[in-house]
């Protein structure tokens, strides 16, 4: 048979061996006790120096929450064919190699293969893993990335083009495939910028910035996401075959079982790499919450539970910049959102809505009422209610994404937004040297963490401000800067350039919704705040039905009570009504490796019902086994999600 071929212009960064004592693939030799315990902490023997090797070792440091059940339940620590606790403490000795393939404007992506001691070349296997939101390759190692590594299989993953690339704007330093930092130089292939006349320039204007890969680099990442994917998977597979074995054996692709999974936007990626694998480099894919774009089809339907949504289907970009405009006034609707306290400006943010004529009533209160009427209108689920005011601020996350739509570089300042570290009064300030020196772990979502370094509102009329505490110049109050949210949404309903650069972005990201006959799995949380089934999940899988409905083996399992991510859901209030996801995700790779490896059926599209951890909020027990039910092969009626010829019917 044929070798794979590595993907063109890759570029081997170094390989590594773990003793799986010292260090190891997935806890960087903490381990899982000292990880959950607080004892583990990041060690740099120079703060000021810290190698690559220090900096792997703090971003694989991030245990998932025990009160979700991460190391009782799952994790590297348990095994996921028997739920018994391994007695390594989920440490795993094996190899590495760090990569990276190389495009035009310094269009990097990375790529990690991990290959474990268990590996079995007589039962090989692969999965291919894209990181979620911006994260570095090292990132998501403790949500569900190890899966891969505790079954023996070798775990190839890629940053989409968007891994933590963060670049300080006046010393001109970024950070490089491996996390240190350099100074930008024709000859290295840096993540951000590269010392263009218009970014000094910028940096000059605006001081104590910092530019970011996933929102500065002047490149719709989204739009080569699939292709991310086939990369990682086609370099994995060559450096697999490329190998021998004990006994002299050699793999070919046919001898190994290739799984693409992901997250969040990484569920999307795979999702995509599936509709474009033209040289069969996969064989099956998992994706838990992707953030998939499918065009808009009155034909495609969503019965939920008896509420018909016809042409449901939203971009990303669409449906996070409507919320971004009314979720903070919303949240003073929701009665039992925990969050919505803390949503100082939130009344400001009502009463600017009605002055701009986006809001009718007359007091805040029917001004609250009104916008989340207006969230339900637009698709947002009442089930995911409850997450109004955690995900009500959210101008980074629309910003991100319009300066990748539309390919826009840091010195065109997109609606007069920035980044920086802030004083105590919010005002930008040089970042903390230690910070740029770590900024690879510290920063390991690729993005703007709030504390560390913050959207900056540099419109404000008192100065440049923390954009959550600025004022807007047109209302002249604090409403979580309004003038930037209209801005943003301008830029997917205007029609001067900059918006139609972002709608040609939009476009070039539309998935097909046709997987070659690829068996899927796409797992979803019914309260999801952030990636709404029914803009993604829900009207993709309806579409793969009516495309190839005699050739569909996608499933679609939809949890009630799961959010985005779950870093919240231990937290007061939610910890009694929301259940983790994560856990979904791994018992779909289980049911996926399964299916391919021996043939048993997939299960059925379905709805979850995890029990809700009991006692009161803040006080909440820990969840158990019980409470989260199994993927049922054969899903009963009350539970058994339909999807046939564009029409998905999720009972009541």
């Amino acid at each position: 048979m044929a070798q794979t071929m590595p993907p063109p212009d890759t570029h081997i960064v170094r390989r590594t061996h773990y003793d799986g004592i010292r260090d190891d693939l997935i806890t960087g030799g903490y381990g899982v006790a000292a990880m959950l315990s607080g004892s583990a902490r990041p060690a740099y023997e120079d703060p000021l120096r810290p190698s690559a090797a220090e900096l792997r070792r703090a971003v694989l440091l991030r245990p998932g929450n025990p009160a979700n059940g991460f190391g009782t339940l799952y994790g590297p620590n348990v095994d996921p064919s028997t739920g018994k606790l391994y007695e390594d403490d989920g440490k795993l000795a094996g190899d590495e190699v760090l990569a990276f393939t190389a495009g035009p404007s310094g269009r990097s992506t990375s790529i990690l293969l991990q290959v474990p001691v268990t590996f079995r070349p007589d039962a090989a296997c692969l999965v291919v893993t894209a990181t979620p939101g911006s994260q570095n390759v090292w990132a998501d190692m403790q949500r569900a990335g190890y899966w891969g590594l505790r079954r023996g299989c070798a775990v190839a993953w890629t940053d989409k083009g968007t891994g933590a690339g963060i670049q300080d704007l006046d010393s001109g330093t970024s950070t490089t495939q491996d996390g240190t930092t350099a100074t930008a130089a024709p000859d290295l292939r840096l993540d951000v910028l590269t010392g263009a006349p218009e970014a000094r320039q910028f940096a000059h204007a605006k001081p104590n910035r910092l530019a970011f890969k996933w929102a500065s680099a002047g490149w719709n990442q989204e739009a080569d996401w699939g292709r991310a994917v086939l990369n990682a998977a086609a370099f994995a597979l060559a450096e697999l075959e490329s190998r021998t074995w004990p006994g002299q054996q050699r793999l070919s692709r046919e001898r190994i079982t290739v799984i693409a999974s992901g997250y969040s936007n990484g569920g999307g990626a795979v999702l995509r790499a599936a509709e474009q694998d033209h040289h069969h480099l996969l064989d099956g894919v998992v994706s838990l919450a992707p953030q998939i774009y499918i065009r808009a089809d009155p034909d495609i339907v969503i019965d939920d539970r008896g509420r018909r949504w016809a042409g449901s289907a939203r971009s990303s970009y669409d449906f996070l910049s409507y919320a971004n405009l009314y979720k903070a006034c919303a949240a003073l609707a929701v009665a039992d959102d925990p969050l919505a306290s803390g949503l100082a400006f939130a009344s400001n943010r009502c009463q600017s809505l009605a002055e701009k004529g986006l809001l009718r009533s007359q007091t805040v209160k029917a001004q609250a009422q009104e916008a989340l009427r207006k969230l339900h209108d637009f698709g947002f689920l009442p089930d995911a209610d409850i997450a109004t005011a955690a995900s009500a601020i959210g101008n980074q996350g629309v910003l991100g994404q319009a300066s990748q739509f539309g390919q826009f570089r840091v010195h065109e300042h997109l609606c007069k937004l920035s980044f920086a570290s802030v004083d105590r009064d919010g005002a930008p300030r040089a970042a903390d040297p230690q910070l740029l020196a770590q900024r690879f772990a510290r920063l390991w979502g690729g993005t703007p963490d709030g504390s560390q370094v913050a959207l900056i509102n540099d419109d404000d009329p008192r100065g440049p401000r923390e954009d959550g505490r600025s004022i807007s110049r047109s209302t002249g109050r604090n409403d979580y800067d309004m003038d930037a949210a209209l801005c943003l949404r301008r830029l997917f309903t205007g029609e001067d350039p900059a918006a139609m650069r972002v709608r040609r972005g939009i476009d070039a990201i539309a998935a097909s919704a046709r997987l070659r006959g690829k068996p899927a799995i796409i797992v979803h949380g019914r309260s999801d705040e952030i990636e709404g089934p029914n803009f993604t999940s829900r009207p993709y899988a309806a579409t793969q039905s009516r495309n190839e409905p005699s050739a569909s083996r996608l499933r679609y399992i939809e949890v009630v009570g799961g959010m985005h991510g779950e870093s919240r859901i231990s937290s007061p209030g939610f910890d009694v009504r929301m259940a983790p996801v994560s856990i979904y995700q791994v018992r779909a790779l289980e049911a996926m490796l399964a299916h391919l490896r021996e043939g048993k059926p997939l299960p059925d599209s379905q709805v979850i019902h995890p029990v809700p951890r009991a006692g009161r909020p803040g006080q909440a027990a820990p969840t158990t086994a019980e409470s989260l039910p199994p993927l049922q092969p054969r899903a009963i009626d009350a539970n058994r999600i339909s999807i046939d010829n564009g029409l998905m019917k999720i009972p009541s």
